[in-house]
């Protein structure tokens, strides 16, 4: 079973509707010890991707824009 880490909600632009749609992202730990990061967007006709990463990734994720970030213990 995957491990919510922490996830990170944020606002962006639809450029071609001016419209504003909320993003999130929710990084996860695997059983396997590797991790990956789940996006989804609630932006018609945005699908949610999925990308592996590394642990020197996810501290580099953690730190970048950090009051966006909601940590979960373990």
């Amino acid at each position: 079973m995957d491990v919510l880490i922490a996830m990170r909600t944020y606002q962006m632009d639809d450029l071609k509707t001016g419209r504003e749609h909320t993003a999130q992202e929710f990084m996860y730990r695997k059983p396997c010890g590797s991790f990956v990061l789940k996006e989804t967007s609630d932006m018609p006709g945005e699908r949610g991707d999925e990308v592996e990463y590394c642990l020197e990734g996810v501290f580099a994720w953690l730190r970048e824009m950090p009051w966006q970030v909601e940590r979960r213990s373990l």
